[in-house]
């Protein structure tokens, strides 16, 4: 009698879980996206305002900036590109 109904159990457990999870996973792709946008739009505004600065340097102040980061000046190490 219990493995008549063992599969139809565990099917629907099967689907309410992998439903669960897709559900759960959406908030976390949407920020992901969004984030994706800040950093695609900052390192495009940091190449047209910031002709001299290096990739990596654009790179650093952009993923700062798309972490909550405050932009900030840099500091002593940095170097222009040449």
């Amino acid at each position: 009698m219990i493995n008549a109904h063992l599969f139809p159990v565990l099917a629907v457990v099967a689907t309410v879980s992998s439903a669960s999870v897709a559900i759960s996973l959406r908030p976390i792709a949407q920020h992901s996206a969004r984030w994706n946008t800040c950093y695609s739009d900052s390192i495009a505004w940091y190449q047209a305002n910031k002709p001299d600065w290096t990739v990596q340097d654009k790179e650093v102040f952009a993923s700062n900036f798309c972490n909550g980061g405050t932009p900030v000046m840099p500091g002593p190490g940095f170097k222009p590109a040449s």
